[in-house]
């Protein structure tokens, strides 16, 4: 298990939940970098699919900038390959693996910076699962397989994929990490604007976001803090407007710190 942050403050302990969304997630990078600004630092990191993601280079101590570079230079072709000999699902998760790992390493649980929770689903009964030791790097790939497009992930007899069919904005998971304030980053949109799929790709992101949505509802009311970026009008594959994204995240970030900062008093 990672260490306990040996930084010491006068406030409530700080719980990040950074939920799912694919490439939407990269609004994840505006909030951190707005909070930095704001000298708000998280105690507690939980994260789902492409939070747990963006949640691992974070406490793995990768700054805003770094991550930031690392996603705009990357594309579908950079983080997939064909899983010729695999029959559960379309893509390997080997090339998503080498990708988190040239940016932090071989990395455990216990080496973070940050404590770190990242949440999958064992889809042989449906059960969360979360993690918190052993390998950083197949963690986050496991919390970001989705069903079908990447290959399950093999851990202690279960078979994990994607945290969005069980809980996409993981409140509950950091506050039991012992967060007594949670803010909660939600890149996930509402369905009333969906977009119509245009491939077996875009059919099966479009069913994790029917099942990410309603494991969200209450999570939304339960965080201390909840930042919605405007992420409605990009497709969760469009790596060509990661740098947009990231500024809907700051935006949201700007607005919603009053509200942050009186809940930390």
């Amino acid at each position: 298990m990672a260490k306990t942050n040996p930084r010491r403050r006068n406030r409530p302990s700080i719980g990040l939940a950074l939920g799912g969304g694919a490439v939407r997630g990269a609004a994840h990078l505006g909030v951190l970098a707005v909070l930095e600004d704001a000298g708000i630092h998280p105690d507690y990191i939980a994260g789902t699919s492409a939070g747990a993601i963006v949640g691992a280079g974070y406490a793995a101590g990768l700054s805003v900038e770094e991550m930031g570079r690392l996603i705009r230079n990357a594309g579908w072709r950079d983080i997939t390959e064909v899983a010729w000999r695999k029959s559960l699902s379309i893509f390997d998760t080997t090339p998503l693996q080498q990708w988190i790992a040239s940016a932090i390493g071989d990395i455990e649980f216990i080496d973070l910076k940050t404590p770190l929770a990242a949440v999958a689903c064992n889809i042989i009964d449906g059960r969360k699962v979360i993690m918190r030791e052993g390998s950083v790097v197949r963690a986050a790939v496991a919390s970001a397989a989705i069903p079908g497009l990447f290959n399950p992930l093999g851990y202690k007899g279960m078979l994990l994929v994607d945290g969005g069919l069980v809980e996409n904005l993981p409140v509950e998971t950091v506050r039991e990490m012992g967060a007594e304030v949670v803010i909660a980053v939600d890149v996930s949109p509402t369905l009333r604007h969906g977009m119509r799929p245009d491939s077996l790709r875009d059919v099966v992101t479009a069913t994790m976001l029917i099942a990410a949505s309603n494991t969200q509802i209450d999570a939304r009311g339960d965080a201390d803090c909840l930042i919605q970026p405007d992420i409605e009008d990009y497709m969760p594959w469009d790596f060509s407007k990661v740098a947009r994204i990231e500024e809907t995240g700051r935006h949201a970030a700007r607005q919603a710190l009053p509200d942050i900062l009186a809940s930390l008093g």
